[in-house]
């Protein structure tokens, strides 16, 4: 007859088998540190450009490619499609960010300006899609606007984001601009991974 062991035991047998090492774990918190100073400089007003530079410097050579590392994880986690206009003030600091890394990659600071160009188009081509959806929709919207002004009197008025088939419609087309923006920004990032040397 088998034994049957405790909850205990069987945790005991496990941890037996764990190893700890020791170089993986210093690693980590040196990403994990990189990550703090990069996320401090971004969501801080009065976090400095020298000021980050001049922390990011002062790492020790041995450690500086997990340092570096963690700090690009939170700047590539922090290039996003823009939702307004309002993401330029926010992207000065993510271009800062990317020139410190990058320590005068000149291809880096390339991509990196191009990119503010790139947030920028897919905001002017979220806002023509809009329009021309609203456009291509307005004969059916006054259909369906004069139906129900029988039903509301003469001053009901429909607006094209009240109708929730229009509304369908400009989600679905929406969802396919963002992917085809959410696949070149995918393209880019893994471009300034490589640029920058981390995996």
């Amino acid at each position: 007859m088998a034994i049957i062991k405790s909850a205990w035991e069987l945790a005991l047998e496990k941890t037996e088998k764990l190893q700890v090492d020791p170089v993986k774990i210093k690693r980590d918190l040196k990403v994990k540190e990189g990550r703090q100073l990069a996320g401090t400089f971004l969501s801080h007003i009065d976090a400095t450009k020298e000021g980050t530079k001049k922390q990011y410097d002062a790492v020790p050579a041995e450690e500086k490619e997990a340092f570096k590392e963690g700090m690009a994880l939170t700047m590539l986690s922090n290039l996003a499609l823009p939702r307004n206009t309002a993401f330029k003030e926010n992207f000065a600091k993510v271009l800062d960010l990317g020139m410190i890394l990058g320590e005068g990659n000149e291809q880096l600071e390339q991509l990196l300006g191009q990119l503010e160009g790139f947030f920028s188009q897919y905001l002017e081509n979220q806002e023509d899609l809009v329009e021309r959806m609203k456009q291509q929709f307005a004969p059916a919207l006054q259909q369906k606007e004069a139906q129900l002004r029988k039903q509301y009197g003469p001053n009901f008025t429909l607006r094209p984001e009240q109708d929730p088939e229009f509304m369908k419609l400009l989600d679905k087309q929406l969802s396919q601009l963002d992917d085809q923006y959410t696949n070149i920004l995918t393209q880019a990032k893994a471009q300034i991974k490589d640029l920058l040397g981390i995996q």
